[in-house]
């Protein structure tokens, strides 16, 4: 018959291997779970950094006269002295009723 104290010794190795066991797996999971995260965070930057760059090409252009021309043409109507404007304006034949079905 084995000694008690063999047993006990071999239940507290498999114990302690059991619990490092289970550490070691939960920890490699949360690394790849943190490495998917990172990679995310990462594309999500690379895109941030595209939009930033382009926000700053724009506020570049329109701090040219150039831009701010473009920028006073399409948000106040404004033109240059000597350029015409042309009103166009539809008008249509079709009689509106006024009740509708």
């Amino acid at each position: 018959m084995i000694p008690i104290r063999w047993i006990f010794f071999w239940a507290t190795v498999g114990l302690i291997g059991a619990v490092l066991t289970t550490a070691i797996l939960r920890e490699n999971s949360r690394v790849r779970f943190l490495e998917e995260m990172v990679s995310i965070r990462e594309s999500e930057v690379r895109s941030l950094r595209q939009k930033l760059e382009r926000s700053k090409e724009r506020l570049e252009f329109y701090r040219t006269p150039e831009g701010k021309a473009r920028l006073a043409r399409e948000h106040f109507n404004l033109v240059l002295p000597g350029e015409k404007i042309y009103r166009i304006s539809i008008e249509s034949g079709d009689v509106l009723r006024d009740g509708l079905p």
